[in-house]
């Protein structure tokens, strides 16, 4: 192709038309190469420098990972080992490398021992005027060969540079601040500012992979699997990763904003109740105030005006009463006086008419007296006989053979009542002793209903004292008992089991975190009985289990416990006692021990323990089931209860006995008073008044109209005395209201002078409102009943207040210090004084909840919906927009190998598979879910979380670092991998004649040329622009040794491609490739090595193609040959 042709079909590509070096290598001082826009040749020797200059366009144009020094020495394109050769033996001019004296390898400077330097620049131009030269410039200060002692400068220039202009920087000892101001350019800070802008303005694009491919190209050999090839090379890493990274840093505030969202609903959680709390610990906390205040002066003062208010409203009901009685009392006098004047008439005609009986109704009168009073005095002396169980006399010789009998009867019930004083006293301490076992054994029966465990409940009541001031949960103090139990299958060792486990199963285990806070506190403290403890230490959670044959194998230990592994290597180590049914087997063992509990240890020592702490299942202590317990201690209390009831009939029976016989003794000393039996003798004083009545009935009998007189007489009588009564009731009521007036007035004028009002109105208002709960009815009377009514009252309004306070200072006071221990940072005080900031903490809910929760859920809603789905779905179209991009650019490319056969009548072509995996379907199912709740998170708030639920665990695939989600992370992202490449070889039909998957599968030159293919491929899918038809804006490509192995035919193919695609060929070959090369490239620089002065080195001249076919064939018949 001519230089014509060239500017016609490769308009705006940049091609490498300079190359410049000062001290790269063997190259001593500077050397100004011109490069072909059609390409250049370097030829020449092996080892004469050829791979240097390819190298030095290596340093300026790729980043250092890519550059491949020395690269016709690699083994192979990918994976092989490179040569050694680095930037530090290109600056000091490595030439030869040679033993020491101690046999060491060592390396021959040309620039050794002195600070130097080193530069490269790389002029291209697009053919339109833009032109940009790259510079970079390595020196050493110093005579080390450190790589990290080395400086390097960029440059990059507007047009050409020379670099000779570098020369006055370096006579100045390489101060790069004068070279800045000196010489005007772009110097940038990094390599990766500087590949950047290098990129930018020669068409590199930002295509890493296209960088990565023009390093490999430098030494063509193998690309191996076609299917990695093409997807790590001739594919970019796609914009989805980028895309996701705005994704994920689009959930980092939304993920804040939930938090905050969260926080805040938490806090208003938290504090949800503290605003009523506030307002009830404040009013109750008044209210108790007020009725303490009250209690006092004011309550006396306030009660004094009601009883005053009481006195007046009686005096007035008095008043009425009076008045209505004296009315009364007049209408009464007049009827008195009526049947006073009608009886006093009757009484005298009766008494001129009944003067004989006058007589003797006085007689009878005094005889019924006489009657009435011996009556009595029987009654009382029966009594007391009736006593001493014997019947009563009625006769005077009965009376005194009783009163002959009263000091035998005395003595004999002194005699037994001081026998039986003893025996009282046993009695009763029986008794006591009885409810004692029974209360103990009633109340261990009731703990035992609510326990967790068979412990004594003086030591659980123990441990919970060493817990409670410790601060050592009580979970993390287990009693061994606790942790310890028989075998389902092993049941009837149990009575043996509890013998001899009792002591260590009332043992406490500390674990040994707590073992200095357990020790002091119980060494420096009164446990007020026994307590052991063990210090329980790390150990293997793998104990070795016991044999069954063993007392310790017949039992199980909860070693989920964290004391669980520790206690079961004790048992195995302190109860190996081997289990025998009888006692005659005990002498065939050291420690044994028989099923009832009979152990024998070293030393022929043998010991059973039958204490009913020990031995009575009431007593068990070991496990956690209270069933087997439970029902010994209901029979034992039942036993205990039978015991007690009989001791108590024993005392009430002695009892009895004892206080008969006192009755008897005080019956004696009464019945003693009675000397006469005249005293009691009322049969005779009755005889006598019926003979009086005999005769005052006769002498009636005798006179009629004495009868009827008497019945008018008692008539008017009744009826006098009546009236007379009932006057006398009035006037004694009328008294009886004036006295009373009297007394209030009197009371009144004494209270009224002490203070009997409330001033305050408040004090008032509530001292009605507890008058009026009173149930008790107000009078002047019932004032004290008042008064103890209404200090109950207020004393119920203190207590009620003060227990309303207790209550909410409780339910502040939780909330205050969970809310602290939470979020000190936005507590308005973190002292946890509920006085101090009760009120700060009931307005921070008011915050909360009016404006800081509602403008969280809002920014959160806003955010999931408005930026986070979006985000996720911009993922989601990048993805596809990727996978599009993929078969639009793999067609591109596959246009242009559709214009060079790649055999006779065949083309290479890029075939394409797409295998989608389940985690790209799962994540577009995931997607989808988003975008269909979209509407109902703006809505709904819990749906907004539902949302954001979905969206984090989303977010969790592409952030987790297991190896499970990181593979899912790229295949969701790595859209190259849902594609399967390989390469079809088709003629002008179609059809497919050899699929190519693995180029290592193909001969030497078959290698190279799919190689030069397929890198043809890639670069111009890399570097291709995107308002042309797929060739590349950067034309250099670099090849160094390339068809090393190819025939001509293979490697005009080759070479055909690269030119097909539009690539200025860059070339480090021998000289007998040059035939070969020719058509291709424009020129060619012949590069030699010499020895002078005993150091190599190199310089580089154009050659025509005509010297360089002279040569060859100068090589061919020996006349020419490499220096070596």
């Amino acid at each position: 192709m001519t230089e014509d042709m060239l500017d016609r079909s490769h308009q705006d590509q940049f091609r490498l038309t300079r190359l410049q070096v000062v001290n790269w290598g063997t190259f001593c001082g500077y050397k100004d190469f011109a490069i072909d826009k059609r390409g250049v040749l370097f030829t020449g020797p092996s080892g004469s420098g050829k791979s240097s200059l390819m190298d030095a366009h290596s340093m300026v144009l790729l980043p250092t990972n890519d550059q491949r020094f020395n690269a016709s020495a690699d083994l192979t394109a990918r994976g092989s080992k490179q040569s050694t050769r680095s930037v530090v033996d290109y600056v000091r001019g490595a030439w030869s490398e040679t033993n020491d004296e101690h046999e060491q390898s060592q390396t021959q400077y040309l620039r050794s021992g002195r600070p130097t330097w080193s530069a490269i620049a790389a002029t291209y131009d697009n053919g339109h005027g833009v032109i940009t030269t790259a510079v970079v410039v390595k020196w050493f200060t110093g005579v080390d060969n450190d790589p990290k002692s080395m400086k390097t400068l960029r440059q990059l220039h507007d047009g050409s540079f020379e670099l000779t202009a570098l020369e006055e920087w370096a006579d100045r000892g390489f101060d790069t601040t004068w070279l800045k101001h000196a010489v005007p350019a772009f110097y940038p800070p990094s390599q990766e500012s500087y590949m950047r802008e290098l990129a930018q303005r020669i068409g590199l694009g930002t295509s890493k992979t296209a960088l990565s491919l023009l390093g490999k190209a430098k030494a063509m050999k193998n690309v191996g699997a076609l299917d990695l090839f093409i997807r790590e090379n001739m594919l970019d890493r796609p914009e989805t990763f980028a895309a996701c990274t705005k994704m994920l840093e689009a959930f980092t505030p939304l993920n804040e904003a939930y938090q905050i969202a969260q926080r805040a609903h938490n806090q208003e959680l938290i504090l949800r109740d503290v605003p009523s709390s506030w307002i009830t610990y404040c009013e109750s906390g008044r209210t108790h105030n007020l009725a303490e205040a009250l209690l006092g002066t004011p309550m006396e003062r306030y009660l004094r005006g009601v009883h005053l208010r009481s006195i007046d409203q009686e005096r007035n009901s008095l008043d009425e009463a009076i008045d209505a009685l004296d009315t009364k009392l007049a209408e009464e006098q007049q009827h008195e006086e009526r049947a006073r004047d009608a009886y006093l008439s009757l009484e005298q005609q009766l008494r001129s008419e009944n003067e004989p009986l006058r007589h003797l109704q006085v007689e009878l009168d005094a005889a019924n007296t006489e009657v009435r009073s011996r009556q009595h005095a029987y009654q009382l002396y029966s009594g007391q006989v009736a006593r001493l169980s014997v019947t009563c006399p009625q006769d005077e010789q009965a009376f005194t053979a009783l009163r002959d009998q009263l000091p035998a009867i005395g003595q004999q019930a002194h005699d037994e009542q001081a026998a039986l004083q003893a025996q009282r006293h046993s009695v009763y301490a029986a008794l006591a002793q009885a409810e004692e076992r029974y209360d103990e054994r009633s109340a261990e029966l009731e703990a035992l209903r609510s326990a967790a465990s068979l412990i004594p409940q003086r030591a659980v009541r123990r441990r919970e004292f060493i817990a409670q001031h410790t601060g050592v949960p009580l979970a993390q103090l287990p009693y061994a008992a606790e942790l310890i139990d028989v075998a389902d299958d092993q049941e009837r060792w149990r009575p043996a089991a509890e013998r001899v486990l009792r002591t260590f199963g009332l043992r406490l285990l500390v674990p040994e975190q707590h073992k200095d806070t357990i020790s002091q506190f119980i060494d420096t403290n009164n446990m007020r009985g026994l307590i052991e403890y063990s210090i329980v230490t790390a150990t293997s959670a793998h104990q070795p289990r016991p044999d069954r044959g063993f007392l310790a194998g017949k039992l199980i230990v909860d070693t989920d416990h964290p004391c669980g592994p520790w206690l079961l290597g004790q048992l195995v180590k302190k109860f190996d006692h081997v289990c025998v049914d009888n006692p005659r087997e005990l002498d065939h063992h050291t420690i044994a021990v028989t099923i009832n509990g009979t152990v024998k240890s070293p030393g022929n020592h043998y010991r059973k323990d039958d204490r009913s702490e020990a031995a009575d299942p009431s007593s068990y202590i070991l496990g956690a089931n209270t069933r087997t317990k439970r029902a010994a201690l209901e029979a034992a209390v039942a036993e205990l209860d039978e015991s007690r009831q009989k001791a108590k009939a024993d005392a009430d029976e002695i009892d009895s006995t004892f206080q008969n016989l006192s009755t008897t003794l005080s019956a004696v000393e009464q019945l003693r008073t009675y000397s006469s039996w005249s005293q009691l003798n009322f049969w005779n004083s009755q005889g006598h008044v019926r003979q009086l009545e005999e005769r005052i009935e006769q002498i009636r009998a005798d006179n009629v109209n004495l009868n009827q007189l008497e019945k008018a007489r008692d008539e008017a009588k009744r009826k006098w005395n009546s009236a007379t009564e009932t006057r006398t009731n009035t006037k004694n009521k009328i008294a009886e209201h004036s006295a009373r007036q009297t007394h209030l007035t009197e009371r009144y004028e004494q209270e009224q002078r002490k203070p009997h009002s409330v001033d305050d109105e408040e004090h008032r208002t509530y001292l009605d409102e507890v008058y009026a709960e009173l149930d008790v009815p107000v009078t002047t009377d019932s004032m004290p009943q008042v008064q103890s009514a209404f200090r109950k009252e207020l004393e119920k309004h203190k207590s009620s207040a003060e227990s309303q306070r207790k209550l909410a200072h409780t339910t502040l006071k939780n909330a205050l210090d969970h809310f602290i221990s939470r979020w000190p940072d936005t507590a308005p005080d973190t002292s946890g004084d509920v006085d101090h900031s009760g009120g700060d903490f009931a307005a921070l809910h008011e915050e909360i909840t009016q404006r800081r929760l509602p403008g969280a859920m809002n920014r959160f809603q806003r955010m999931i919906s408005e930026d986070m789905v979006p985000s996720v779905s911009v993922l989601q179209r990048t993805i596809e927009k990727a996978t599009s991009e993929i078969k639009q650019r793999i067609d591109m490319v596959n246009a242009g190998l559709r214009q060079v056969e790649f055999n006779a009548g065949t083309h290479l072509q890029i075939a394409y598979k797409a295998n989608p995996s389940d985690d790209v379907k799962e994540f577009r199912r995931r997607v989808d879910l988003l975008l269909r709740n979209v509407t109902a998170a703006q809505k709904d708030p819990h749906e907004s979380v539902a949302q954001f639920q979905r969206v984090r665990e989303l977010m969790g695939w592409f952030t987790s670092e297991d190896s499970v989600s990181q593979r899912w992370s790229t295949n969701v992202l790595d859209v190259r991998e849902s594609y399967t490449f390989y390469g079809l070889e088709q003629d002008s039909d179609g059809r497919t004649v050899h699929t190519y998957r693995n180029t290592a599968s193909n001969s030497g030159g078959e290698q190279e040329k799919l190689v030069a293919f397929c890198l043809a491929a890639a670069l111009s899918y890399n570097l291709a622009r995107s308002d042309c038809d797929g060739t590349p804006h950067f034309a250099p490509l670099m090849l160094d040794e390339a068809f090393s192995k190819s025939d001509e035919n293979f490697s005009a193919q080759a070479l055909a491609a690269f030119e097909q695609f539009g690539f200025q060929l860059l070339i480090a070959a021998p000289i007998r490739m040059s035939g070969i090369l020719e058509p291709f490239i424009g020129q060619a620089i012949l590069v030699e090595k010499r020895t002078i002065d005993n150091e190599a080195r190199s310089d580089a001249a154009s050659a025509t193609f005509g010297e360089l076919t002279n040569r060859r064939i100068a090589e061919s018949d020996g006349v020419v040959h490499a220096p070596a």
